[in-house]
């Protein structure tokens, strides 16, 4: 495994060479935002905080995606980020945001029910519709100390994006299995769904999801509890403003969640 990984950073570094020698380099594109936004609190009360975001994206060929977040009296801090670079069909990128696996599209992941395989900074390669990336325990301390491994294969079918992922780790030995139908056009209606199967738990979760002009919807559940969550959010673009207005009912506790959010776009 620890030659796997550092064949992979020589792959890369090897990769930005050439990159380097065939593209010119492109300017970095900084864009962010401001947000406003309103919850239900566990008290019952509405509470309003406010956020800051910075997104810098460089280049189509060596890539550079920085996405920085700050909340009212708290600094700037990095949140996620990837460096890496891209040669033909093949793709090598180093970073903390290269998970496979499907992630639940509810108004905060609290609501979702899909299986969360951890993986943080991770070296991934994809040539085409395959991906794979090697999870780390610690980069900083030992590069080649691999926690987990993730794999998918996405195939366009000209109805629908079809992607079949997995996850495995190495201290567990568990893997858990993902599935994900997207892009299937209704119309009108786009419609998606996803789904997860922890071997180890022997759990399934599913999640389907429609959108319509401003309009995202979800319903999600697992094989022990059919029916968890049914929400949706409404999204309204205004002069370079974005207001949104969002809503959660969980069915086990008989609750409804809304959410309401301002986000000046710059």
């Amino acid at each position: 495994m620890r030659t796997i990984v550092l064949a992979i950073v020589a792959a890369m570094a090897t990769s930005s060479a050439l990159a380097d020698t065939e593209t010119k380099a492109v300017a970095p594109l900084l864009t962010g935002a401001v947000n406003l936004d309103f919850a239900e609190t566990t008290a019952g009360k509405t509470a309003g905080t406010m956020g800051i975001e910075l997104d810098i994206d460089a280049g189509d060929v060596a890539t550079i995606d920085l996405d920085f977040k700050a909340t009212d009296g708290n600094a700037l801090t990095l949140d996620t980020w990837t460096v890496g670079t891209q040669v033909g069909a093949l793709g090598l990128a180093f970073g903390d945001d290269n998970g496979l696996m499907p992630e639940t599209g509810a108004n905060s992941a609290v609501y979702g029910t899909l299986a969360k395989p951890a993986m943080t900074e991770s070296l991934a390669l994809s040539f085409g519709g395959a991906s794979v990336a090697v999870g780390l325990t610690d980069w900083t301390t030992d590069v080649s100390e691999v926690s987990n491994l993730q794999g998918a294969y996405t195939l366009d079918t000209g109805v629908a994006s079809v992607t079949a992922s997995a996850d495995y780790n190495r201290t567990s030995e568990n893997t858990v299995l993902g599935a994900e139908v997207a892009d299937i056009d209704l119309g009108m209606v786009t419609a998606g769904g996803m789904a997860t199967y922890d071997m180890d738990a022997e759990a399934m979760a599913y999640e389907g999801s429609v959108a319509v002009s401003g309009l995202e919807a979800y319903i999600n559940g697992s094989d022990a509890n059919k029916l968890q969550h049914v929400g949706g959010e409404y999204t309204y673009n205004m002069a370079g403003a974005e207001l949104s207005a969002g809503i959660d009912y969980d069915t086990d506790a008989k609750d409804w969640t809304p959410t309401a959010g301002l986000s000046f776009n710059f």
